[in-house]
Order: C-alpha cells, then sequence, then structure tokens
C-alpha cells in the first residue's frame, strides 16, 4: 500500500500556491477519502477531486496569461463553491458569477477526471493508508 502523499497538480509552476489553499486541497482530499472507504467504489473520478483541487490547479494558469472565458467561468464557479464551503458567501467579485452552462459542468467534470488521473488516483497519505490497513487489512486477516 501507498503511503506516500498524493501531489497537488498545478497548470503553470512559475508561482506557489497560497498555503491556505494547499491545506483546503488536503483537507477536502481527506474528507473524499475518508467518504471513499465508508462507500468504496460509490464515487465517481470526478467525485474525488473537489473545487479547491481545481482552483488549485486552475489559479497559477490564470496568473500567467488570459484565459478563455470558459476557462475563467470555471475557475470562479469552483472558487466560488470552495468560499461556499468555508462559508464566505459575500465576495464582491463572485456576486455576479452565474452558474455554469451543461457544457461547461461537462468541461468541469472531464477536468476533475484528468486531474484524478494525472495525480495517480484516489488520496493517499499516511493517515488514510493507516485507517485502511487497520479497518480492511486486519478485517481480511480475521476472515
Amino acid at each position: 500500500m501507498k503511503k506516500e502523499n498524493t501531489p497537488i497538480l498545478v497548470a503553470n509552476t512559475e508561482w506557489d500556491l497560497p498555503e491556505t489553499l494547499i491545506n483546503d486541497v488536503k483537507s477536502e482530499r481527506m474528507i473524499n477519502g475518508l467518504l471513499d472507504m465508508a462507500k468504496p467504489d460509490t464515487l465517481e473520478k470526478e467525485d474525488l477531486v473537489g473545487y479547491a483541487e481545481c482552483v488549485a490547479y486552475l489559479m497559477p494558469a490564470t496568473q500567467g496569461s488570459v484565459v478563455r472565458s470558459d476557462v475563467a467561468d470555471i475557475y470562479l464557479y469552483c472558487c466560488n463553491k470552495l468560499m461556499e464551503q468555508k462559508g464566505i458567501k459575500d465576495l464582491d467579485f463572485l456576486k455576479n458569477h452565474k452558474e455554469l452552462s451543461d457544457y461547461q459542468m461537462g468541461k468541469l467534470n472531464e477536468l476533475k477526471r484528468w486531474i484524478y488521473d494525472k495525480r495517480g488516483g484516489k488520496e493517499n497519505n499516511p493517515v488514510l493508508s493507516a485507517l485502511k490497513k487497520v479497518f480492511f487489512e486486519n478485517k481480511n486477516a480475521a476472515s
């Protein structure tokens, strides 16, 4: 069983991610990993990649050059959802942001599946590895 941490992917490595965003990605992955352990094989790839991870990937790309409007809409949508998860709902730049079209939602899910595949699949970290070992390996050994 792998024990190393799953890497955080970014579109551009010239800019470092804010530490708060890195922590948001780690928290989101931990929650998704626990949900996946509770109900194995019920979550899709796109369910295992959260909004923080999408923001972490897209944020550096927006700093380096102008992005297409559909990419900007997806980025702002993910930012908005991340802020809502944190209980922050009154940011001026997100007030007029619209919901995504079906096409854009499809592109967001495509991005999430791509991130999932490129990061190496399901989240691996020492805590999840220890929990899996305690709850699943010992269970199989006792059978």
